[in-house]
Formats: C-alpha cells, sequence, structure tokens
C-alpha cells in the first residue's frame, strides 16, 4: 500500500488521493464530510504526530461548527436553512440505509473514515492510503441509479485526462480540422480500442458535425472532423470564449 506519508516530500501542496473522486466518495459523502477529509489529507501531509494533526484541525475555520446541529441564524435566509436541512437529511438517510449513523462529531466522522478505510489510524499518528484506495460502491447499499452515477464517475475519471491530452495535441497544430485515423489516435495517446472509444465519444459534441458510425470503422480509415474550439474554451473555462484565449 502506498500512503500520503510515503510521498509527501516528494510532492508540492496538499497530496490527495485521486481515487477519493475517482471512487465516488466525494460523490456520496456531505459536504462537511468532504471539508474533513481534505483537511485530513492537509494535516497528515504537513504534520508528524495524532496531536499536531488534531491542533492543526482545530485552527482550520471551515470545520469549525462542523457536525453539529444546523442553526437557522447562521443561514443568511429560510430558504438557504431548510436547503442545507434538506440535503444533510438527505445524506443521513444515505449512510442510514446502509446502518451507519451521520457523525456528530469531528472525532466520529474520523472514526467512519477509519471504518471505510480512508484513514488509517496508527497509535501516534494518522495516515491516508493513496493506493489502493476503498471504493465507495463496495461499502455502501445503492440504488440502481446511485449505482449508475458512480459508476459513469469511475469511468469519467479514466477517460477525462485522455480526452484531455487528446484535445492538448490537437489544439497545438493550431487549427480546427482534422484527418486522423483510430490507429493514430491510439498511438498519439498510447491507448486501446476502448479507451478510445469513449474519447472520441466524448470528443463528439465539440465536432461541428458527427462522424456516421464512427466506431465502426476501420482503424486505418481517416477520420475527417471539424473541432469548434469555442464550445470546448467555455466546458474548460466556465465562461464564453474571448480574445483573451490563445
Amino acid at each position: 500500500m502506498q500512503t500520503i506519508r510515503d510521498i509527501r516530500h516528494n510532492q508540492d501542496g496538499v497530496v490527495i488521493p485521486s481515487g477519493f473522486k475517482a471512487n465516488g466518495w466525494s460523490s456520496v459523502l456531505s459536504h462537511e464530510m468532504n471539508v474533513l477529509f481534505q483537511s485530513l489529507c492537509f494535516v497528515v501531509t504537513e504534520h508528524e504526530t495524532k496531536a499536531e494533526m488534531e491542533k492543526a484541525l482545530d485552527e482550520i475555520e471551515a470545520l469549525k461548527g462542523t457536525f453539529s446541529e444546523p442553526v437557522k441564524e447562521a443561514f443568511k435566509s429560510e430558504a438557504d436553512y431548510e436547503g442545507y436541512v434538506n440535503l444533510l437529511n438527505r445524506f443521513k438517510s444515505f449512510l442510514k440505509r446502509s446502518d451507519y449513523d451521520y457523525p456528530t462529531s469531528r472525532a466520529e466522522a474520523i472514526e467512519l473514515f477509519v471504518k471505510w478505510g480512508l484513514v488509517i489510524d496508527h497509535e501516534d499518528y494518522w495516515d491516508i492510503p493513496i493506493h489502493p484506495f476503498p471504493d465507495a460502491s463496495q461499502l455502501f447499499k445503492l440504488s440502481e441509479v446511485e449505482s449508475l452515477a458512480l459508476a459513469h464517475v469511475k469511468l469519467e475519471a479514466l477517460v477525462h485526462p485522455v480526452f484531455s491530452r487528446l484535445v492538448l495535441m490537437l489544439h497545438e497544430r493550431d487549427e480546427n480540422t482534422f484527418s486522423i485515423s483510430k490507429a493514430e489516435m491510439k498511438e498519439m495517446l498510447n491507448t486501446n480500442d476502448q479507451m478510445l472509444a469513449e474519447v472520441l465519444i466524448k470528443l463528439t459534441p465539440y465536432m461541428e458535425e458527427a462522424i456516421e458510425n464512427m466506431l465502426e470503422l476501420p482503424d486505418d480509415e481517416k477520420l475527417n472532423f471539424t473541432i469548434v474550439w469555442e464550445r470546448i474554451y467555455e466546458d474548460f473555462l466556465g465562461q464564453p470564449f474571448s480574445s483573451n484565449v490563445q
């Protein structure tokens, strides 16, 4: 097993395991439990003993008041309060379905993390696994919709880096229209047929026109397509294309 303490001195900044998102945890945990886990990643990266880690957690502003009953006066409006309570109750019901009680304190939340394998509790310090990382879908009772949603999250975590690499390679050519075979793309990306198929499906909405029967075409046949870069800029940057995008 590889842990944060194994690699923290070789990394810049806080180490957060990619499996936390890829294996569904960021989707199934409440906001405050997400914040606590990322805070634990920070203190494990920065500190040596459990006492030092506890003290550092005490000083994190975002953790103050977490796991206590929400107070209506702390919210800007009645609607904000009700929205938060409804969301929190949803997470409580999700945990209860798998026979877990929602934590009422930071200590209880950390105990759950330890039980689920997200945190390793040594006598004098905490550590966090990097690889292998627990899979949320194997620890909770999921509805069919939830199972499909987590499967999509896992697939997206695998596909997105390869898709991003293809987009960057195409963008470096400084043109809109391309003629590339699937064999050439697989070589460019150092990937296999299944992953390339997922990447091409993800690329299709950014094409001026979709390629008919794209997945059935032979590997050596050229795929001719035009990319609408403005759509990619909007999705990647979260804002409309503007002249400052190079």
